[in-house]
Formats: structure tokens, C-alpha cells, sequence
């Protein structure tokens, strides 16, 4: 079931749902009910829960005739295999498969001719309505509830494809989306809960996560790391405990020695301000592995090297010193080699305005640089094991750079003579090359580019890893990840997708997959990338003189705080330095504040501005004056957000926010629901404030997160993150003053939801009763500390 999804390709681990019901009887769709004997004539219901089986060919196999009509043959949708059962032995079973559907779709010329799409719609609704109609009556079996909504999955898509953009009404989005059978199916497949989570946040559709659940993930031999530590919240398979961290070899039995970087001269070209690399050369010898020098040299413009981005739980770390196996050197040197040296790595910028300029300027570059080297068989790599010293201020200044390790040279001026020497190339001609154990078990070649990006998107460590975010970013279109046949630069597929895409020439059926596996990788780079350029900045802004521009600072900071905060680190204090570096900011103060919670509020005192949403976080917060507003951590307890809206001016007293309404009102009106004297005195409060009778009132709830008790002889204020007539997201604010310019200041107090009483007799349990509602919201300018 569902090898649709990796057409041309079969997939890996292909989905068995066990299929052993009846064929469709070809008659009219509606009325299969009453033929089959669960309604009458007159459309009652006499169901009596036996014809389970009848339900699943009515909406399976039903559907597929509902569109394609005398054209279908079911037996291309059934598979016939023998199994070995522990009671029976071998016996031949029925599944339920998918291989063929592209048979019936990739005709273009008939799906319009014949209207496939519009009877794909028309189906779709109908059997998601029977889905969500009778989930408690038919009682169907997951599995099989799972493939009939991938073929409405199937379906819709084509139609999309062929016929244009259709709205998904409610009842359809809610079962073409996953849910929770199928992420249970991957939790006990061994998936990380905390990725399905973000899977999920990210409009992961039913498709995706059957196309994840037949992938056969290989680990290496001594991968015994499992997720069954995780949360719902966090990842903590690849943290590490630097007492116990064991540093791997290349190969399993290796017992080589290991080479030391001078600690000495890494220090030295930190303090004069400059970045150390390392200098690793072949030594002339007969034998085969004649074993390699390594020297600590300065990075100088004009020299290529390939910068290391690596998962410490891996092995190639080293938490006690500057050395690594001999074994894990060669490899170095052999992968940058190959990246610096083979014209086929050379980086192109896909979807760039100044695609081909680049193009040429890098070939151009890679051709004067490898003349240059002559017979120089070295190569220049920086990797962090080697290349960040473990002295307390050394390090400091060595991460302070890592961002500039990393940065594309891009637009360098490039001056070349006949020569071809040093001083005249000024390109940096660098790569990043990536190190994660799960996907060098992969082979590029033998898999799609959607499948690579899916792969390295939902299955690599790294992706997971907070560290390698900032890594990640200022390498920008020169990333390659290692595979086990070759390094594939995985920040251009993305872009090779779309264009495919644009031109038709992704297979239909796995078209969603790629887009997925796109936005996901967009999310977490491209949007982020683009706006560190200063020239797309400056296309945008003169592109676009009368329209706000694309590259908000506001937005950005919010698309990297959900990067930073969906990443692990086995470290909290981490977080506040990434998050600066990959806004490029000054990490020096962050790095000499102590503790995470200092680090964090030294980042705040470097911003002007943050986003509104962070009122509404349900996260714990800073309690002195004027930081009420900002909570701890750049992490979430509960399911992963953006922060949206817009940004609000940070002041010494709070965060001013200025276009959101409000309630302000003394605790006084505000009747405590979960009180024990509630129904003693909600009818004296009812006819305090004119409600009493009132069937339709304008009145709300109050319901919070945490418990908040509003205090006697208080005025609070309720600001909403926004509103649709019936509930929203709420902050509780305790009112200090009004001052110039009408502005409100108020403390920080709880979060919550607001929602519109609609019946008196369906109160929460909890919570606080107001005696006005949304009718009664204003605009007021908050400072909120």
C-alpha cells in the first residue's frame, strides 16, 4: 500500500494492509448502502455492525470506481503474497496496493477530457464525510481507514495538479492530514515523538508520513541510540555525557593512533585575531596508508578549505583535547580533497538572480585554485575537534568565529593573471562538507533527489542538532552532506524541486512528498539564508519601493527562534549564542555572561524590538520589572509555534505593544468559576451586570494555562493575540499606570484563552467569568515588563 508514493521507484519497506473483502458490484455509489442492506429504501439506518467489510470496498474500492469508472481494474489495486504465519506456515494473503494508480492519472489529455477531477472532488467529500460521520459506528480498522485517505490524498492532488487550486472544506482537511494512528505506527518504528511533532506542526499530510514509514532507515553497526528517552518536546538520542563520550574510528576493530593539533599555535592565531585551519598533508611512504601530517595554520584569503559540520554523539568530537584517530584524519582528507579538487562539487546557486554570473565565477575560481596548488597534495579543513582549543578564552574567541568559518565568499572580487597566483584569487573557494552516520548509510544515486531531501530533512541527526543550525545557515548554497558513494550539496535541491516542479517534471503522485520535504528545508535555511544576503536585500527594497519588503527583521527573528527552539542542545546555556550568531550578532557578551538565564537576558538587551506572540508563550518567564515580557528559554514545553504578528519596541519597562486590543477592567467584575460559592453567587452577578435572562450574551471566559488567582483591588488588563468572535490566546496583564501619550504600563501576569459564552449551561470548569466580550474589545498601546 502506497508505492505510489515513490514511483518511478518502489519503496523499501512497503506498507502491508491486509485486504479480505469483497470486490465493488460496479452499481451506483450512493445507493451501495441500501443494496448492501445497512439503510432502507427510505435512507434509514439498519446497521448492525457486520458489514464491516462492505464499508471498506465501498470507500476504497467504491471511490476508485466513483472516478475512473469501467476503466478501473481492481485487481491492479490488490496484491496477492505469501507469508509465513507461526500457527499456518506459509499461506497466501491479500494487500491492499497502490503500484498502478499512476496508470490511471498520468494521462492528462483524458483526466480532462473524461472530468477525473471533478468527480475525484465530489468523492473525496463524500467518503470523508462517511469518515467523519460515522467514525463511531462503522468502526473501521486504522489501517484500512489509512488507505482510503491516502487515495483521497491520491486523488485530490491529481486534481490540484491537473485542474487548479481547490479549498479543502473542513471535514476533508481534517482526514488528509496525519493523525494519530499512523504517528503511533512511527513512534513504534523507532521515530524521534518529538520530530512527529514537528512533522505535524509543519502541514504534514497522511501522505508524508506513510512515505517516511516505508523508508528503511540503516544506522551503523555500533548505533545503538534510541529514542526512547524523547518527549513530545525534545530530542535527547544524540545528547552526550562528556565523561563517558567515546571518540569512534572510521571502521569497527581500528585500533590507529591518534594526531594532535599544536594547542599552543591554535591559541596564538586566535589572540591575533585570526582563524585557524588545519594543514593536513599525505606522507611519502610505500606502504598504502602512509599516514598524515597535521599542522595548525592561518586562514589566509585566497586558499581553499572545507569547513566540517558534524553530530558530536557521532563519534568525531572530543570533549578532553585537540586530537582525533588517524582514521577519522584520512577521512578528512580524503572527503576534502574530493570536494576542493573534483569539478563536479563545484557549487551553483539554483533560483539566484545571478545564477549563471556565479556559476561562472566558481568554475573560474575552482580552475585558477587547483593550478595554483600545483603538486601541493594538502588540504586545509577547520573542524571544531581540532580547531577550537579547550582553554576557556581561546574557545571564547574561537566561537566567536565559528560564523565567519562558515560564511560564503561569494562576492569576493575575483582578479586573476597568467600566473594564476595566490595573491591574485581573492574568491573564497570554501565548502561545507556535513558528517552524519545515518545518511553515509545512504546511497545518493540509487534514490530520487525528493527522497534524499526527505531523508536528510526528517532522518539525519544533524537536522536535530542545534549547533550545526548556525553551521547550516552561513554556508548558504555551498552544504554538502556525505552519502555513502559522494557528497551531494543538499542546499540546492530544494530549489532543483520547485523548478521541476514548476516545469511538470516531478512524478504527479510524489509531487506533495517534495513540496513537503521543500517547505520544511525552507523553513529552517532559505528564508534565512536570502535575507543574509545584502544584495537579495537590496533587490527586494528596489523591487518593491511601495510594498512592505519580504526580509522583515521581525520575521526573521521569528523564523530563528523557531530553528533554535526546535533544535537540541545538551547544553541550555548554548541556545542565547546561536541564536545570536545566526542573527549575526555579537556573541562576545553572551559568551561572558554565566549561566543560560543571564545569557539569555543579555541577548534581549542586545534587540530593539521583538515580536508581539511572545506574550501569549506559555513558557517561564524573567519575574524582575520590565522583563516579565520575555520568557527564559529559546525552547518549547508544548507543541512548536512561530511567533507571529508584528514587532513591538523593547524599553527599559517592557515590551510597548501598540495594534493588539484589549479589556481593562477592575478584578471586582470578574466572577471566579471554580469558586465554591459559585452557584450561590452567579445570579446576584448575572443580575448585577444586566445578564440575567439574557440568552445570548456578550459576555467570555477566562481560562489559563497555569493557575492565576486575580487579587482584590486590582485592575487588569486582557491583551488578545486576535480574535475570531469566539476564542482566542490571551496575556494577563496587572495594571500599573496610564503616563503621556495615553500609554498603559502593567506587569505580566498569566496566559490563557478567551472564549465567547454561547450557552450559560456550558461553563469550564475553571477560570474566570467576565461580563463583556469581544463586542467591548479597544486598541490600547501597552508596555508590558
Amino acid at each position: 500500500m502506497a508505492e505510489h508514493l515513490f514511483f518511478p521507484e518502489t519503496p523499501q519497506k512497503p506498507l502491508r494492509i491486509e485486504y479480505n473483502g469483497p470486490l465493488y458490484d460496479g452499481a451506483e455509489w450512493d445507493e451501495y448502502p441500501i443494496r448492501h442492506g445497512w439503510k432502507d429504501e427510505k435512507g434509514e439506518e439498519t446497521w448492525t455492525g457486520r458489514d464491516r467489510k462492505r464499508v471498506e470496498c465501498w470507500l476504497y474500492f467504491g471511490m476508485l470506481f466513483y472516478v475512473f469508472g469501467e476503466k478501473l481494474d481492481q485487481s491492479d489495486f490488490i496484491l496477492s503474497e505469501e507469508v509465513y504465519d507461526d500457527y499456518y506456515g506459509p499461506r497466501q494473503k491479500q494487500f491492499l496496493t497502490t503500484t498502478h494508480l499512476h496508470k490511471y492519472i498520468d494521462d492528462a489529455q483524458e483526466w480532462e477530457s473524461k472530468k477525473y477531477g471533478e468527480r475525484a472532488v465530489t468523492i473525496v467529500e463524500k467518503v470523508c464525510n462517511e469518515l467523519e460521520n460515522n467514525k463511531d459506528k462503522f468502526l473501521l480498522r486504522d489501517d484500512m481507514k489509512l488507505a482510503i485517505r491516502l487515495i483521497c490524498r491520491a486523488l485530490w492532488n491529481a486534481t490540484v495538479k491537473r485542474d487548479g487550486k481547490r479549498t479543502e472544506p473542513q471535514h476533508v482537511s481534517k482526514w488528509l492530514l496525519s493523525n494519530t494512528y499512523e504517528t503511533a505506527e512511527m513512534i513504534r518504528s523507532g521515530w524521534c515523538p518529538w520530530e512527529i511533532v514537528k512533522a505535524r506542526f509543519t502541514g504534514c499530510y497522511v501522505d508524508t508520513i506513510a512515505y517516511l514509514l516505508q523508508l528503511d532507515r540503516k544506522k551503523p553497526t555500533w548505533d545503538n541510540r534510541t529514542h526512547l528517552d524523547c518527549k513530545m518536546t525534545e530530542c535527547v538520542a544524540h545528547n552526550i555525557d562528556e565523561s563517558t563520550y567515546l571518540m569512534r574510528h572510521v571502521a569497527e576493530g581500528c585500533e590507529c593512533d591518534c594526531l594532535q593539533a599544536d594547542a599552543e599555535q591554535l591559541q596564538t592565531i586566535l589572540k591575533n585575531g585570526d582563524i585557524p585551519l588545519v594543514k593536513i598533508t599525505p606522507l611519502a611512504g610505500e606502504s598504502d596508508d602512509p599516514g598524515f601530517k597535521v599542522e595548525i595554520v592561518r586562514k589566509r584569503t585566497g586558499r581553499p578549505y572545507v569547513a566540517i559540520s558534524h553530530v558530536w554523539s557521532d563519534g568525531m568530537g572530543n570533549p578532553d583535547g585537540n586530537w582525533l584517530h588517524s582514521c577519522q584524519v584520512g577521512l578528512l582528507y580524503e572527503q576534502a580533497r574530493r570536494l576542493v579538487s573534483d569539478k563536479k562539487h563545484i557549487p551553483r546557486q539554483v533560483g539566484d538572480p545571478l545564477e549563471h554570473v556565479e556559476a561562472g565565477m566558481s568554475r573560474l575560481a575552482h580552475f585558477a585554485i587547483n593550478q595554483t596548488r600545483g603538486k601541493d597534495k594538502s588540504v586545509l579543513v577547520w573542524i571544531d575537534t581540532l580547531c577550537v582549543p579547550h582553554e576557556r578564552d581561546a574557545r571564547n574567541l574561537a566561537i566567536q568565529r565559528i560564523r565567519q568559518v562558515y560564511l560564503d565568499g561569494m562576492f569576493i572580487d575575483l582578479a586573476l593573471d597568467s600566473k594564476y597566483n595566490e595573491s591574485s584569487c581573492m574568491i573564497s573557494a570554501y565548502r561545507v562538507l556535513i558528517f552524519d552516520s545515518e545518511m553515509r548509510q545512504v546511497e545518493s544515486n540509487s534514490i530520487s533527489r525528493a527522497q534524499l531531501l526527505t531523508r536528510v530533512v526528517f532522518c539525519s541527526g544533524w537536522m536535530r542538532r542545534l549547533w550545526t543550525l548556525q553551521e547550516g545557515l552561513a554556508a548558504k548554497y555551498r552544504l554538502y552532506m556525505l552519502f555513502s558513494d559522494q557528497p551531494v550539496n543538499i542546499a540546492t535541491i530544494g530549489d532543483e524541486l520547485l523548478t521541476k516542479a514548476d516545469k511538470n517534471k516531478l512524478p504527479i503522485l510524489q509531487e506533495s512528498i517534495a513540496k513537503h520535504a521543500m517547505a520544511v528545508w525552507f523553513i529552517f535555511f532559505k528564508e534565512s539564508v536570502d535575507y543574509a544576503s545584502k544584495f537579495l536585500r537590496t533587490l527586494d527594497v528596489l523591487a518593491s519601493p511601495f510594498m512592505k519588503p519580504s526580509f522583515d527583521k521581525g520575521h526573521i527573528l521569528s523564523s530563528n527562534w523557531y530553528n533554535v527552539g526546535t533544535r537540541t542542545a545538551t547544553k541550555p546555556g548554548d541556545r542565547p549564542i546561536i541564536l545570536a550568531g545566526v542573527l549575526d550578532m555579537d556573541v562576545k557578551p553572551i559568551l561572558d555572561a554565566k549561566g543560560p538565564e543571564e545569557r539569555m537576558r543579555v541577548f534581549y538587551s542586545m534587540l530593539n524590538e521583538f515580536p508581539y506572540d511572545i506574550l501569549f508563550e506559555a513558557e517561564p518567564r524573567f519575574e524582575d520589572e520590565g522583563m516579565r515580557w520575555a520568557v527564559k528559554a529559546c525552547q518549547y514545553s508544548s507543541t512548536p509555534h512561530f511567533l507571529g504578528g508584528e514587532s513591538g519596541k523593547i524599553t527599559p519597562r517592557g515590551l510597548q505593544v501598540s495594534a493588539l486590543s484589549s479589556w481593562l477592567f477592575p478584578s471586582v467584575v470578574a466572577l471566579d468559576i471554580s469558586s465554591e460559592d459559585f452557584q450561590s453567587t452567579s445570579g446576584d452577578w448575572l443580575v448585577q451586570h444586566n445578564l440575567k435572562g439574557v440568552t445570548q450574551p456578550d459576555a467570555c471566559t477566562l481560562h489559563f494555562k497555569s493557575s492565576v488567582k486575580l487579587m482584590p483591588d486590582k485592575v487588569y488588563g486582557v491583551i488578545l493575540e486576535s480574535h475570531t468572535g469566539q476564542h482566542c490566546p490571551f496575556a494577563l496583564v496587572e495594571y500599573q499606570s496610564t503616563e503621556a501619550d495615553n500609554v498603559h504600563y502593567a506587569r505580566h501576569v498569566g496566559v490563557g484563552f478567551a472564549r465567547r459564552v454561547l450557552v450559560w449551561g456550558l461553563l469550564p470548569q475553571d477560570g474566570y467569568l467576565l461580563p463583556f466580550g469581544f463586542k467591548s474589545l479597544e486598541k490600547r498601546v501597552w508596555v508590558v515588563g
